[in-house]
């Protein structure tokens, strides 16, 4: 069993902002199991960098979280229609299987952890009148500022609006403690904890992770085909994909292979084995991210090393991944025609 101060810090780790430290801290003292929860609106194939939050729920779970998984359908066709409606079934039920293999191949324990399909409850009378309350006392601006990290806001149709409202209110309507998700989220998280209590609604905890660089070195972006590696890329595509990745010998910053060691490998792996050629000093054992990085950055450890390691490592993780979903080649065609 943990103590407080091991379950606090292990919600932490490698996070870039919780709002607030204290609330979460008192929450923990409060509650065995508090209950957390994410949002994935099924749009496009899964990626690398959502490796990442999954892994982080297995801090939430080995904290004594409870954690629901929310498949935001609806929010998926409100983003201007990234989902077509008729496809929002099929995209959901690949989302929770990929992410289901996922935390299969990473052999968490998932028994603290529970599915939930945005459409199961925010169809109900109740969650559309709060909607509509809510409506009444977000200005048009607010609405637009919030969801502007996250939503298409060029020429904006009116569901650009409703999404964060609908954010907000998931809040209360999944009966949680915490909502998780990145950076791009803070701004509908604030306006959630300012808007709730205008509802006679509590606010919640609210924690979030970096925004990491993808591949090519700008943001990682499901829609930047180079930027990412989707789940099932065959073992070839990942190592192609890497070995063309940005990884400026010595330089740390926008370095999108740095970034996947420091926020998934390590925590997954807690070490990590460069293989190297005797002639190049053989193999090299790093025991924590920060000993790798200033190895990196002295240009004792090579790219080309960095790169191969990181290959491997994933290939690894998602081979089990790819066998999986060989078998549901219907599904995929169904969910991305």
């Amino acid at each position: 069993m943990m103590n407080l101060k091991e379950r606090f810090d292990l919600v932490k780790r490698n996070t870039q902002e919780i709002i607030t430290e204290t609330e979460l801290r008192r929450l923990l003292e409060e509650k065995k199991h508090p209950t957390a929860y994410i949002g994935y609106a099924p749009t496009s194939t899964l990626h690398s960098g959502h490796l990442i939050p999954i892994l982080k729920i297995g801090d939430f779970l080995k904290a004594g979280f409870k954690f629901k998984f929310l498949i935001a359908n609806l929010h998926a066709h409100l983003d201007d229609r990234k989902s077509p409606w008729y496809l929002l079934d099929a995209r959901s039920t690949y989302y929770q299987e990929m992410i289901l293999a996922i935390f299969e191949s990473l052999k968490m324990d998932t028994s603290g952890l529970q599915f939930v399909k945005g459409s199961d409850f925010q169809l109900s009378s109740e969650y559309i009148a709060d909607v509509l309350r809510m409506s009444t006392e977000l200005t048009s601006k607010r609405a637009l500022h919030s969801a502007s990290e996250v939503c298409r806001i060029e020429n904006p149709k009116v569901s650009t609006l409703i999404y964060p409202i609908m954010q907000a209110l998931d809040e209360q309507y999944l009966d949680v403690d915490v909502q998780f998700g990145g950076m791009d989220q803070r701004k509908i998280f604030v306006m959630a904890r300012e808007y709730l209590p205008k509802l006679r609604y509590k606010s919640r905890v609210e924690v979030m992770t970096p925004l990491l660089p993808g591949l090519t070195g700008g943001k990682m972006s499901s829609s930047e085909i180079k930027s990412k590696i989707d789940l099932l890329d065959s073992e070839k595509e990942v190592e192609r994909k890497i070995n063309g990745a940005y990884c400026k010998e010595g330089e740390i910053k926008d370095n999108g292979v740095l970034a996947f060691v420091e926020y998934f490998l390590f925590p997954y792996k807690g070490k990590l084995k460069i293989e190297r050629a005797k002639k190049f000093g053989g193999d090299l054992i790093y025991e924590n991210y920060k000993e790798l990085e200033r190895d990196f950055v002295k240009k004792k450890l090579h790219p080309a090393d960095l790169k191969n390691c990181v290959s491997r490592e994933l290939s690894t993780l998602l081979e089990p991944v790819r066998k999986k979903f060989e078998k549901k080649e219907k599904l995929l065609k169904e969910a991305y025609p």
